[in-house]
Order: structure tokens, then sequence, then C-alpha cells
């Protein structure tokens, strides 16, 4: 898969579907995992039920922003940032519009149209969507209650750089909610930088384990669970994976 992947028409297609698509687009038939609809708003809503303040909240690698409409729902402000200038194109463009008509693969060249649309319960005044780094972050950024990075560090140069450096935006008692498959690939992250699924002296190194001890300086762990997602490639063909979600409550 080539680097400029999420800057392609497929991966806008893909992701508008996978963030806005309705049920019936999603599923051939309404065949297929019912509980892998919807990640994009589910990871958005993972500070449910946590003591914080919600006045603002960042979606780092927000791609075309379910989550972050998912977030203005609850905080005041919210920020979208993604490497991806498309994606972030897109996220603007329905976040302005409420609602698009896109074509999405059916079968080889084939293609149909179909609307999406974002909830009405969204409040997409409250959401600045910017194209941007996540391993060099603008100080002028500022602090947050909550940050979400949903499936983020395994597609990230230098992911240990990002993690080290995330607590330097997180507001005193805030929550950091980190969600990834750890799909590690060497198209995205040097092998010498992924922060698991390799043995090192015969001992196999996960990414869980890695995370706390980058993160333990600055945040305690507070909640773990497994978020089912579906991304779908054509009729019949769908991308089934488990992200692994931890949140982090800082010092």
């Amino acid at each position: 898969m080539p680097h400029n992947f999420y800057d392609s028409d497929k991966a806008v297609s893909e992701y508008l579907l996978f963030h806005y698509g309705s049920h019936s687009d999603l599923l051939f038939d309404q065949m297929g995992p019912q509980e892998a609809l919807g990640f994009a708003r589910r990871s958005g809503l993972l500070h449910k039920g946590q003591s914080i303040y919600r006045k603002r909240a960042l979606d780092l690698g927000c791609a075309v922003g379910a989550a972050s409409h998912a977030l203005s729902e609850s905080f005041s402000e919210v920020v979208g940032i993604d490497f991806s200038h498309a994606l972030i194109q897109a996220a603007n463009r329905i976040s302005s519009s409420r609602e698009a008509t896109i074509e999405i693969a059916t079968e080889g060249d084939l293609t149909r149209r179909v609307k999406i649309s974002v909830p009405d319960s969204s409040q997409p005044e409250r959401i600045t969507f910017a194209q941007g780094d996540a391993m060099n972050l603008n100080p002028e950024l500022g602090k947050f209650d909550f940050i979400l990075m949903a499936n983020l560090i395994d597609r990230l140069p230098d992911p240990q750089k990002c993690l080290q450096n995330i607590h330097s935006f997180t507001a005193e008692n805030g929550v950091l909610a980190i969600t990834s498959p750890y799909t590690w690939l060497e198209e995205y992250t040097p092998k010498s930088k992924w922060l698991g699924g390799y043995e090192e002296n015969g001992i196999a190194i996960r990414t869980a384990d890695q995370l706390e001890g980058i993160l333990a300086p600055y945040f305690e762990k507070i909640d773990s669970q497994n978020l089912p997602f579906l991304i779908r490639e054509h009729d019949r063909k769908n991308q089934y994976s488990i992200a692994h979600a931890t949140l982090w409550r800082k010092y």
C-alpha cells in the first residue's frame, strides 16, 4: 500500500462511507457483523462515564471526522487533525453541508452512488478541521480535556515520539483514548520504530505493554476494551478488525 493511500480517491470514498454510511450501504444484503458498525462514533464517545471537563477535545488522526462530530455533542470546542490533505478537505466539506453523495465500489470498476450525512445531534460549528502532523503538533494548540487517537499509532513513522509529547497537550486530569488494531507495517512505520509485534532476546514485545511504559510518567491507565470495526471495500468484501482501546488519565 503506497504512502499516499490516504490522499487517494479510494481512501476518501472508503472513509466517508466508514464514518457516515448507513448500515444498509455498509453490509451486503444486511449480512455481516453488526457490532463492528459505527466505529468512529463509538470512538468519539469513549469519554462517556469519565469525570472530566468537557470544554476542549482533540481528535488526532481524525480522517473524515465522524468522531469529531460525536465529540461536538458534548464538548464546546473540538479540533480534528489529520496528516492527509484529502481527508481533511472531505471532513470540511461534509461538516459544512451536513450531507453528501459519494460513489462507492460495487464490483471491479463498477460503482453506485449513495447518500451520507452527519447525525442531527452533531454541532459542526464547534469543530475545526486542520491538516497537521501528529508527531510535530503546534504548541499553540493548547491543552485538551479529552484527546482521541483512533487507529493512528500504527500509521505513524515514529509513534513513540508522538506518545512522548502528547502529555503536553493534555489538561490536568484530562483523558487520552488510544485505539489500534496494532497492525504494524513497514510501509508506514520502520520496523525499528514498531511499538510491538516482534521478539527481542526471545521475548515477545507487545504494543499494549509498551504503551504502559511510554505513558506511565504522565498517565494512569483507567480502562481497556475491545472495539471491532469494519471497512467496506466493495459489495462482497469488508475488512474486519478489532481495535484495542485504552484510556489514560493524566496525573
